[in-house]
């Protein structure tokens, strides 16, 4: 049933009404931390030089500058990149969907913008716990640049989730899906930071499998049968151009993602791996599509989506000593892993498991994220302070990658090392906690996904989308007509992306005569002709063994 003018203003109504929340919270709890407060004879400082002439608390004041200078030198060029590939990498990939690119890129700047908000707040509010723990008494949230990058992670696995029900959840429906989903992601990530202390660095189970596998359990609670066969789940020539400028974006900027939050020789193996992964799955994705497809020819969708997959897998192990041969043997598996799960376990999902998966989120995300964790369980195994035998030795940098395995008493030496206290974990130990977040991650997401995927579904007030009103920008967004509507111009046989365009503009017009013929009820799926119109190609979930 079509929503009435005023019905249409109770979301803006709510956004406005969580604004005003996060205003409220920020105003309360959200300050800077000393890299950003304001201070008497605050002045760019450039060389250490300057603190030499200076005593007491003069010069810790100019170390304190120094040191500030140094963060925002370190994080600012990876947030840069971070901040790309949330918002124009994330954004561009999804508009494969012919008539859903308003949707993808608006939308996701909609619920980026607004996890980055909410998460600094969860995130803050979790943190609290272990300062009451530890008898602290002042509850503030300091933000500095490293913790924008760790709120454009949490905004990551939500994107993700939003990838799994692309163009079927009302914008109401997303930011609520999004507000929930963002205090059970805190609440996962501080498990970890407290309890598990496992090795993520690129956050393949933080992010990824949590962000997959919420999306999944939510988009089987909105199951709906007929939505695999609907004319506008799919994809023309120039919407799979255009996702392939997220996919390019994605692809080069992932080094940063994976190596953002290290520091040192860590950080320097994280690029390097996940670069040499990256290349990996692009070999492993134009050896496997070909072989798969029936006609032997490239599918574009491998190519938009399990190039990536080699970014994903190396994420949790981005940081260990795997040497670049190992990186490239993991990102290879992954994009075989993904090709495979696109041509034949995503329509089994669907078949049997009743799991609609519109980008293939399992594929890119879910199945590489679980091959990262057992690979890192593997490396946390072997990884020692030196090598001997079968062990990989690290150093001192062994207790900056696994946080645990530090003495739960540091030494003076490692202390100047800025090593923090651990819990003096041994390397069988480790490996199993590594087993045990993933399974932490996979767990939680699911609880929160099917709890959240059954409050957005069967409350009404959060206006979930009518399936005949999937894959379309028309129902929130102004759009121009894809097609003039001229008879002759129909009636002249026309290539796959007019055929796919005049299907959706007859949908259209269908969705209009009926809504005249049966007024304020609407129209119903059985009052849409879904004739089997030519398509060039379908969406993820609606491909078979084969992909046409």
């Amino acid at each position: 049933m079509a929503l009435t003018k005023y019905e249409k203003l109770l979301f803006p109504g709510f956004l406005l009404a969580f604004q005003v929340a996060f205003l409220i919270l920020f105003g309360l709890l959200v300050q800077y931390d000393e890299t950003g407060a304001g201070a008497a004879g605050d002045t760019e400082l450039t060389s250490v030089g300057l603190a030499n002439n200076l005593s007491g608390d003069s010069r810790s004041d100019v170390a304190l500058k120094l040191t500030s200078a140094k963060k925002i030198t370190k994080f600012y060029p990876m947030f840069q990149d971070v901040h790309v590939m949330i918002f124009i990498g994330f954004g561009f990939l999804m508009t494969f969907l012919k008539r859903y690119g308003f949707g993808s890129i608006g939308f996701n700047f909609l619920i980026a913008a607004f996890v980055i908000q909410w998460y600094t707040i969860t995130a803050g509010l979790f943190t609290f716990i272990d300062q009451a723990h530890k008898g602290m008494t002042s509850f503030v949230i300091n933000i500095n640049v490293e913790k924008l990058i760790l709120a454009d992670f949490g905004a990551a696995a939500v994107l993700i989730t939003f990838g799994a029900i692309l163009g079927k959840a009302s914008p109401f429906q997303v930011i609520i899906i999004a507000f929930f989903e963002v205090m059970f992601y805190s609440a996962n990530e501080a498990l970890n930071t407290y309890v598990f202390k496992a090795a993520d660095v690129g956050g393949s189970m933080t992010i990824h499998a949590f962000g997959a596998y919420f999306g999944l359990a939510v988009s089987t609670m909105m199951y709906k049968k007929k939505v695999t066969k609907h004319p506008c789940n799919g994809s023309v020539y120039s919407s799979d151009l255009f996702s392939m400028i997220g996919t390019v974006f994605l692809w080069l900027y992932w080094p940063s993602f994976n190596a953002a939050i290290q520091s040192g020789n860590a950080q320097s193996r994280a690029i390097i791996n996940t670069y040499y992964s990256l290349t990996g799955s692009v070999m492993a994705t134009f050896i496997w599509s070909m072989v798969v497809n029936k006609d032997h020819k490239l599918t574009m969708t491998h190519v938009q989506n399990a190039t990536l997959a080699g970014g994903v897998a190396v994420g949790s192990i981005a940081d260990m000593v795997l040497q670049p041969w190992g990186a490239i043997l993991v990102g290879f598996t992954a994009g075989s892993i993904s090709v495979f799960g696109y041509n034949f376990l995503t329509p089994t999902m669907e078949k049997w498991f009743y799991i609609q998966d519109t980008c293939g989120v399992n594929n890119l995300h879910g199945m590489p994220a679980i091959l990262s964790a057992i690979a890192s369980a593997i490396a946390a195994g072997v990884a020692s302070i030196e090598t001997q035998g079968s062990k990989v030795g690290y150093g001192n940098s062994l207790y900056f990658v696994f946080p645990g395995r530090a003495p739960v008493n540091v030494s003076d030496s490692l202390a100047i090392l800025n090593v923090q206290p651990g819990t003096g974990r041994t390397a069988g130990t480790q490996a199993g906690y590594q087993l045990a977040f993933m399974c932490s991650s996979v767990g939680i997401s699911l609880f929160g996904g099917i709890l959240t995927g059954f409050i957005v579904t069967y409350l009404r007030a959060f206006q979930p989308t009518e399936a005949k009103d999937y894959f379309d920008d028309e129902i929130y967004w102004e759009t121009p007509e894809l097609m003039p509507s001229n008879p002759e111009h129909e009636s002249v046989d026309s290539p796959d992306d007019d055929s796919n365009l005049n299907c959706c503009n007859k949908l259209r017009q269908q969705r209009s005569q009926a809504a005249t013929n049966l007024g304020a009820e609407g129209l119903e799926m059985k009052d849409i002709d879904f004739k089997d119109e030519p398509r060039r190609r379908r969406s993820p979930l609606a491909m078979g063994s084969t992909t046409v």
